[in-house]
């Protein structure tokens, strides 16, 4: 504090007005990164769900290959067996 009273008065005021910007400044700044929070939840959730999607197709192709190496193998067998007796 200093002698005069009226401008320490005014050395406050501006000092408040300061950290009132400063305030308002880190207040967007905290709403600006909750929206880009809440996007970026939205971006995880919908990649979750893909990969979800992906992991599914995933299983399916595979028992679908499993299904066909399956069938293969039983005409191989079949066609060799009767090679094998058609044989001298």
């Amino acid at each position: 504090m200093t002698t005069d009273p009226a401008s320490d008065v005014l050395r406050w005021v501006r000092e408040g007005e300061q950290l009132f910007g400063q305030a308002l400044q880190h207040l967007h700044r905290t709403d600006a990164l909750a929206r880009e929070n809440q996007r970026l939840q939205e971006e995880l959730t919908e990649a979750r769900a893909e990969l979800q999607q992906l992991r599914a197709e995933r299983v399916e192709a595979a028992e679908t290959l499993r299904g066909f190496a399956e069938h293969v193998t039983k005409l191989a067998t079949l066609a060799l067996q009767r090679l094998g007796k058609r044989a001298p």
